[in-house]
């Protein structure tokens, strides 16, 4: 019986030796937690990623993560805005609404001098409003039966890279001006004063091209979209008295397009 005893009286003794180690583990880790702080390079973090205590309970959860409020109202959800500390999406997709507007008004009022045109808009190589009136040259003439997507958008890469290559021999010896010109470049060029050519697939809606009438109007746009290509080239590529140089490559170029809006 006294050994029994002795056995309990030990196993009691092991047990009182754990809870009292697991008890001063516990106080320890409790006063390391109470004591810990958050550097300071994680507190200086924005966004669904801050640290920061939040003022109202319902804005964060228990791990003290606060996220940046997002505009509220259909309107602001249809639209482009993202978080306060992101850039637009138009500025990342490198679309500028200033730019485009520019470059269409100086299409639609060919300037005299092409001293007149800033560099800022000769070095812009958006294409966002090349592709829109390409797009709609081929509706128009879908709307006036004709389906010719495929001749369109392959003409326009073929001629592009054309004109590209025979700008870079024309332009100046200068390094500055060959490094500068690209093909974005060009072919932004030439989809800009693509405009009036339009103009002249929207008339063949209404009214047949094929007559003296149509062939006037084809010789009228086609002008208009040549002076207006030259005179960018002429500026970008710094050329002197050789607007009617590079006009000529330009003219056939747009006159494609006059053809198969009226013939094909």
């Amino acid at each position: 019986m006294s050994y029994i005893y002795q056995n309990n009286a030990n196993s009691n003794n092991f047990n009182n030796q754990n809870t009292q180690y697991n008890n001063a583990q516990g106080n320890r880790y409790q006063s390391q937690s109470q004591n810990y702080q958050i550097p300071n390079q994680f507190e200086s973090l924005q966004g669904s990623m801050s640290f920061a205590n939040p003022q109202d309970g319902n804005n964060g959860s228990g791990l003290g993560l606060q996220a940046d409020p997002l505009p509220l109202g259909l309107l602001q959800a249809l639209s482009t805005r993202g978080y306060p500390h992101e850039p637009p999406l138009l500025e990342e997709l490198g679309i500028n609404f200033d730019h485009i507007v520019t470059k269409t008004k100086l299409v639609l009022i060919p300037v005299k001098s092409s001293n007149s045109i800033s560099q800022e808009i000769l070095n812009d190589s958006d294409l966002s409003g090349p592709l829109i009136f390409f797009l709609l040259f081929g509706l128009f003439l879908l709307l006036a039966g004709k389906v010719h997507f495929g001749y369109i958008y392959g003409v326009a890469l073929f001629g592009s890279t054309s004109l590209h290559l025979l700008s870079k021999f024309m332009g100046s010896n200068e390094s500055s001006v060959q490094t500068k010109l690209q093909y974005f470049n060009t072919a932004s060029i030439l989809g800009y004063c693509f405009l009036p050519l339009c103009f002249l697939s929207a008339f063949g809606i209404f009214i047949s091209l094929n007559n003296t009438l149509g062939y006037t109007a084809a010789i009228i746009f086609v002008f208009w979209s040549t002076w207006s290509s030259s005179g960018f080239f002429n500026s970008l590529l710094q050329l002197h008295h050789a607007r009617a140089l590079i006009a000529y490559p330009l003219f056939i170029f747009y006159s494609v397009f006059a053809i198969m809006a009226i013939f094909v």
